[in-house]
């Protein structure tokens, strides 16, 4: 008796995993919260502009650790056309439903028979159905690399910087240090920033409790595990920056005796 292998199997890659509810985690919402973010907006407001609820804002933030991904910092270009878009393949899925064969669908999309091919293999469900949304999402969860920071690319300099920390250093501190302790190998500098983001970073090995402060989960000397907020100027609440109003200048003040301030009389 012979066994009929299931087509995934016979496209040798993995067993997908079922979409389920749709993810509310898409990449323009998620830019558009950033950028948000960049601009002195709290996680609630980035989150009702970038068209989500304040909810899923706040916790993109929290598991971001205050900070995006690299593929969704304002700065970070946008995608190659080198890849297929969401449109792509929306049409893709249309024609093939269409009954459409793969180079009638490349020569109409002015792709090789070969992206479509390898699209329609990769990206289809075990059913062997092609459904544009769950496509896309797989091919943008499958090109997004890992980036590898130098404390994670350096064992020696991660062990090194880990130390300082559980001793109460600063991050500033510790850079200043470095760039004493190695001045010919800039290898091992790092600047104070790249230790904040080392911290923050979700599932950071430097997240856990040091022998001089067992009951704080961060390093840091604040006991922070994600980046504060930033608010504008303007966005502050009146008072917190400043005591003094802007509008009460020193000559504006008026002149005391000075017999009267040290109260000695005449």
């Amino acid at each position: 008796m012979t066994t009929r292998r299931r087509r995934s199997e016979r496209a040798g890659r993995a067993k997908l995993r079922s979409p389920g509810r749709p993810s509310v985690r898409r990449r323009e919402e998620q830019r558009r919260f950033w950028a948000a973010i960049a601009t002195g907006h709290s996680s609630e407001d980035a989150a009702v502009s970038a068209g989500v609820s304040p909810a899923v804002g706040t916790r993109w933030f929290r598991e971001a650790g205050g900070m995006p991904a690299s593929h969704l910092m304002p700065s970070a270009p946008p995608l190659s056309g080198r890849y297929l878009t969401f449109t792509d393949r929306e049409q893709v899925a249309l024609w093939r439903a269409q009954g459409l064969g793969v180079r009638e669908i490349a020569r109409r999309l002015a792709r090789a028979p070969s992206t479509i091919s390898r699209e329609l293999r990769r990206n289809a469900t075990t059913t062997g159905v092609y459904r544009p949304f769950d496509a896309h999402r797989h091919a943008t969860a499958r090109r997004a690399r890992h980036h590898w920071r130098r404390l994670e690319a350096v064992p020696a300099l991660g062990l090194m910087v880990a130390e300082l920390l559980s001793q109460r250093w600063s991050p500033q501190q510790i850079s200043r240090h470095l760039r004493r302790s190695f001045p010919e190998q800039p290898g091992m500098w790092l600047c104070p920033e790249s230790i904040y983001q080392a911290v923050y970073q979700p599932g950071s090995a430097l997240l856990r409790p040091t022998p001089l402060a067992p009951h704080r989960r961060s390093p840091l000397r604040t006991g922070r595990d994600h980046r504060r907020a930033q608010q504008r100027v303007e966005r502050r609440r009146p008072g917190s920056s400043s005591r003094c109003s802007p509008s009460m200048t020193v000559p504006s003040h008026p002149r005391t005796d000075p017999n009267q301030a040290t109260g000695r009389g005449i």
